[in-house]
């Protein structure tokens, strides 16, 4: 259950990094500070649980500990609109359709 907890706490954590970017870049600021409490109730969680363990000799809390980090990155790049790139794309292209 612990080891469940620190994969998810850790991905929630990845994928809220990318949603702080994505809120700064958009100026959205009370969506920001939001963000930026859960991020941080959810790093104490996932840290707490991680070192705790470690400390009992529990080594394979490393490996979720690294693979929710690697999962909420990848989640958060894919899945979350990169509107940003988008708009790079469109003047890197030339093309005059501005769709986004």
């Amino acid at each position: 259950m612990i080891y469940l907890l620190v994969f998810l706490s850790q991905m929630f954590f990845n994928v809220g990094k990318v949603l702080e970017i994505k809120l700064t870049y958009e100026n959205k600021t009370r969506g920001l500070i939001i963000n930026t409490i859960l991020i941080n109730l959810v790093s104490l969680i996932s840290v707490f649980y991680s070192i705790e363990n470690l400390l009992k000799g529990d080594t394979l809390i490393i490996l979720f500990y690294v693979l929710g980090s690697v999962v909420g990155k990848w989640f958060g790049m894919t899945q979350i609109e990169n509107y940003r790139h988008k708009i790079l794309s469109i003047f890197r292209s030339g093309n005059k359709n501005y769709e986004v």
